[in-house]
């Protein structure tokens, strides 16, 4: 009776452990599934230039609402990744006639120096310079929550 007895003891924590298991897997797909990444995924390391490439200067124009016939020249960026939260900043020189000119008014006002919602949980920040006429420098700060 006995041998009996601790025969269901142990078949009754291998079913405990085994459904512990299944649950923590189907939580593990449940994360991957909403979340798009691994729960396990190691976090991406910011990236900083001074240099930046075509695809960072593009990056900084979309984000920023930023006309596409504009020329722009970077001078800094800097992407951090989040979980849910990734920012960017971009300091940028532009040419064009007026500020108008260089964004995309719809989306970006730029006489605000206060966060604009460009999208849903989606904000940019922006502080501009006239260097001269013609020529503005431009930091801005893109972020979402």
């Amino acid at each position: 009776m006995k041998e009996n007895n601790r025969n269901n003891t142990v078949l009754i924590v291998a079913l405990v452990a085994a459904g512990c298991l299944v649950l923590l897997c189907v939580g593990m797909a449940i994360a991957v599934f909403l979340f798009g990444m691994s729960p396990m995924a190691i976090e991406e390391a910011p990236t900083q230039t001074t240099t930046l490439s075509a695809a960072q200067l593009e990056q900084c124009r979309e984000l920023m609402a930023i006309q596409p016939d504009v020329e722009l020249e970077g001078e800094y960026y800097l992407y951090t990744p989040g979980f849910l939260d990734d920012s960017m900043e971009c300091h940028l020189l532009a040419q064009a006639d007026s500020l108008e000119d260089v964004f995309d008014t719809a989306v970006i006002d730029p006489s605000l120096t206060t966060d604009q919602e460009t999208a849903p949980g989606r904000f940019v920040r922006l502080k501009i310079e006239t260097v001269e006429p013609g020529l503005y420098r431009i930091e801005g700060y893109w972020f979402q929550t």
